[in-house]
């Protein structure tokens, strides 16, 4: 478990980590716990330390019931919740998520599994959770990035925003390039990425896919669109303004890769949740219940 009491007076965080069967919930839950120090070391045999360790799971071969367990990032507190993707078992999940304060929606890049993915997605736009997709086994995705975000975009009704692209080295992905940012990242396996220039070749599909998240992102921002038909380059603090903002309000659906086997994309998605993921207080407001500890109380029972 992770260490007692935050050390900046910000409130703990509950995160679920839901999506199709056999997507890698699971093992991106036991990674983050090791990343963060909650569980062995990171590289070790970490698999169903704490996620499916019963003997039933054992015996499925899959979550059957719902995994529950604390880290610290950089001070701040997070409970995960890895819920079953089975449709056997999904009752406790859904259950669960009504008070959780954001959700990562962990799937493939696997048109097989579309419609898992959209019931999912359904679910969670419903009962407005914001969430964010991670798309995990990201070198099976091959060099098609367009193509699959057109495909997963007809499961979301909200946009699904690119947050970054791959960086591709003998057909497999060797790190990204964070359009926000526009920082590359070069992948070091359980560990933390290590900064690189952005690769000539990619410089220009940067340069796209940097501007069509802006436009995703200007839907829902006057100041920004007029920026954009002006051709003033927003701050950088705007942007992250705006896909904090947005993200909160389930207007925009933010997408992240990585491997959870490798522990590849575990640090961005960790700064993603500690800056972006709401606080107890604007999940309280949400369900329309008078008080932070209101919400709390039905985590607890």
């Amino acid at each position: 478990m992770g260490k007692n009491g935050n050390t900046n007076g910000r409130s703990p965080r509950c995160i679920a980590l839901i999506g199709p069967h056999a997507s890698g919930k699971t093992t991106l839950f036991e990674a983050l716990l090791a990343r963060t120090g909650a569980t062995g070391h990171e590289g070790s045999d970490i698999r169903k330390t704490i996620g499916d360790h019963s003997a039933e799971a054992q015996a499925h071969g899959m979550s059957v019931e719902l995994n529950m367990a604390s880290m610290e990032y950089l001070g701040d507190n997070f409970t995960l919740l890895d819920c079953p993707g089975s449709v056997e078992f999904q009752y406790d999940g859904m259950a669960a998520l009504a008070a959780c304060d954001a959700a990562v929606v962990v799937c493939e890049a696997d048109d097989k599994k579309l419609y898992a993915l959209q019931m999912v997605l359904k679910s969670l736009e419903a009962t407005g959770i914001p969430h964010l997709l991670f798309i995990n086994k990201i070198d099976k995705v091959g060099h098609g990035l367009t193509e699959v975000l057109k495909m997963m975009q007809t499961a979301s009704r909200v946009p699904l925003v690119l947050r970054q692209i791959p960086i591709w080295e003998n057909s497999a992905v060797s790190g990204f390039v964070d359009l926000a940012l526009e920082r590359a990242y070069v992948y070091r396996e359980h560990a933390h990425s290590e900064v690189i220039e952005i690769p000539s070749d990619l410089a220009k599909f940067e340069e796209e896919q940097r501007f069509t998240m802006l436009e995703k992102l200007a839907d829902y921002d006057d100041e920004l669109m007029e920026q954009l038909l002006s051709d003033v380059m927003p701050s950088r603090n705007k942007i992250f303004d705006d896909l904090i903002v947005e993200f909160k309000r389930g207007q925009i659906c933010p997408i992240f890769f990585g491997s959870a086997e490798h522990g590849n994309g575990l640090h961005r998605l960790l700064k993603a949740l500690r800056h972006e993921a709401p606080f107890v207080q604007e999940t309280a407001k949400r369900l329309g219940l008078g008080s932070a500890k209101s919400a709390a109380y039905i985590m607890k029972t």
